[in-house]
């Protein structure tokens, strides 16, 4: 599995290094060339840019799995001697260390950018001040379950679609089991958090009732999956473990697609 980490970062890095070294030339343009008193817009232009690089880069992951479903790069990968689950964690570990570089590199050079522009030096240490370690940790950490899982759930629609309809190679087929399951999965995660209004306060982890007033949610029912008062945020617990344990079930049927039903 680690020579298969390598073959991918190999046969990936061409492409992501571009899609950053655009991102940097243009974040670098952005900052010298807009007004420097308009500094909303700026950071405003600078956050579409890193939208539009982690969108380019999750396109270009999405596409490569495609193709080895689809073309005939398929036959060196799945004729490798890994398993499914293998080739798809393989796959996984690759695309996030390449979400975590990019994240990492274009949010540092923007705070690098909007220091030197402003004529004024930044203090990290009065900002860290502000931030709450143990809520922003539990924020990424959770943004990262959802990403995999939504990758994941991409994954198993495009191995789905391609053996479907007797292996005919339907394009879009992914496409529309993606927004099948997905309607169906918010679904049944809709019917659980409701069941359950039972949250977690991600600032002291203490369990909460959901019997809160909230400035913003995300909707799920009668209840939310996700909210915050505006000094704490809270996540629904079941939920958000349904959340995990749909994307292990997509994980293990991926896999198994992969290992035992694509028809090279």
């Amino acid at each position: 599995m680690g020579k298969y980490i390598k073959y991918e970062i190999k046969g990936t890095y061409k492409v992501i290094l571009g899609i950053l070294a655009i991102v940097l030339i243009a974040t670098t343009v952005l900052y010298n060339y807009t007004a420097k008193k308009e500094f909303s817009i700026i950071i405003a232009l600078a956050s579409m840019l890193i939208f539009g690089t982690f969108l380019s880069a999750f396109l270009y992951i999405v596409g490569s799995f495609r193709k080895e479903l689809y073309e005939d790069r398929g036959y060196l990968t799945f004729t490798l001697p890994l398993t499914g689950n293998q080739i798809l964690g393989a796959k996984l570990i690759v695309a996030f260390m390449w979400f975590f570089l990019l994240g990492s590199i274009t949010v540092s050079y923007n705070i690098f950018m909007l220091a030197k522009t402003s004529g004024e030096m930044i203090n990290f240490k009065e900002l860290l001040s502000l931030i709450n370690g143990s809520e922003i940790i539990s924020f990424a950490i959770m943004i990262l379950i959802s990403g995999i899982s939504t990758l994941i759930l991409i994954y198993f629609s495009m191995a789905l679609g391609r053996v479907t309809l007797k292996n005919k190679k339907i394009g879009g087929m992914w496409f529309i089991i993606f927004l099948v399951l997905s309607t169906i999965i918010a679904w049944i995660q809709m019917k659980i958090v409701t069941i359950s209004p039972y949250y977690i306060n991600l600032k002291d982890w203490s369990i909460v009732n959901s019997n809160i007033s909230s400035l913003f949610q995300i909707e799920m029912g009668s209840s939310s999956l996700m909210f915050s008062t505006g000094e704490y945020s809270y996540v629904n617990i079941l939920g958000f473990v349904t959340n995990i344990i749909a994307g292990i079930i997509l994980f293990l049927g991926t896999g198994h697609i992969i290992e035992n039903k694509i028809d090279l």
